[in-house]
């Protein structure tokens, strides 16, 4: 049930910032439930920043316009590149690890070619595709393929993560500016962000230092939450003075 919940409030999320507006008893006729129940759904959309309530509905608080995966991959290349080399240094031996779909665990998927031995899981068809011939154990968590992200989001994805234990998770940030803590553009993505923090012992940022300038819609963790930051490039004295005291900087 809970995951039926979740996966009806992503739809409607999404429908949300697609439209900028919807109204109660048309989201009630689409997904075969309650007026009340779609008012429930908008108040809980509102804590999340998502939502405004209005008369008979609700209007998107929030409206951006978010950067394809393709567009991503040509911002920081070089200082992408130097983040997943020092992440090498973090993976021991035959670790299972979570890598999150993005334009800098891109760049990681493309070191751990090298390595063998490793049990990974990710939401990112992109991440599959660079890894399928490497000799590590690869697995595509189910879903939905997000267009801008290539990522699979949705309760199927959600179910798998919640089945599995992780020795590391990797996780990118669309900015953390004035933030608590990471955040993310797409609010699909953003459940399964908290879900990998969850089942992993330790839970890291991959995030060039570019990210120190910018907010995003919805944070996904606390940075107490969070292991550490791997960073790098010219902003990278901001981001240590920005997350001192709140977690490591790598």
């Amino acid at each position: 049930m809970a995951e039926l919940t979740a996966d009806r409030r992503n739809q409607i999320a999404q429908i949300l910032l697609r439209d900028g507006s919807i109204k109660a008893t048309e989201m009630a006729e689409l997904f075969h439930v309650s007026t009340e129940t779609i008012r429930k759904d908008i108040i809980y959309l509102e804590e999340a920043g998502i939502a405004e309530k209005n008369h008979g509905g609700a209007i998107a608080k929030i409206n951006a316009v978010e950067k394809t995966l393709s567009e991503k991959d040509f911002l920081n290349k070089d200082a992408k590149a130097e983040i997943a080399v020092k992440v090498m240094d973090l993976i021991p031996q035959n670790a299972t690890i979570l890598l999150d779909a993005g334009s800098t665990t891109n760049a990681i998927a493309r070191q751990l070619t090298m390595r063998k031995g490793l049990t990974v899981f990710t939401n990112s068809v992109n991440l599959v595709n660079i890894l399928a011939e490497s000799d590590n154990d690869i697995y595509l968590t189910g879903g939905k393929i997000r267009h801008s992200s290539k990522a699979t989001v949705g309760g199927w994805t959600l179910e798998v993560l919640s089945s599995l234990h992780a020795d590391l998770a990797f996780l990118g940030s669309d900015g953390f500016r004035n933030s608590d803590g990471p955040t993310s553009v797409s609010y699909e993505e953003t459940n399964l962000k908290q879900l990998s923090v969850q089942r992993s012992d330790r839970t890291y940022v991959v995030a060039d230092s570019s990210k120190a300038l910018n907010q995003d819609r919805f944070s996904y963790a606390r940075w107490e939450e969070i292991t550490g930051i791997v960073t790098a490039g010219k902003f990278s004295d901001q981001v240590r003075e920005l997350l001192k005291d709140k977690t490591e900087v790598i």
